[in-house]
């Protein structure tokens, strides 16, 4: 997966940079929390299983209880 297909995913889902964080399970402040997910979307290498997540959000939606504390 691209920086870019991660980001089109994130827009898609109506997240905002936080929250996708957030519902990829990144603890932290909220700046640790963007800065990861930012440095993704710019091209750094997206592991596996955050890519999966990401697909998985595409295909089916955020769980509600994923985005509780955002």
């Amino acid at each position: 997966m691209t920086g870019v297909e991660f980001a089109a995913i994130r827009k898609r889902l109506g997240l905002s940079v936080i929250e996708m964080g957030r519902a990829l399970g990144y603890q932290g402040t909220d700046n640790t929390v963007s800065v990861a997910i930012r440095r993704y979307e710019k091209g750094a290498p997206i592991p596996p299983w955050i890519a999966r997540l990401a697909i998985m959000f595409d295909r089916y939606g955020v769980p509600e209880d994923f985005l509780k504390n955002c």
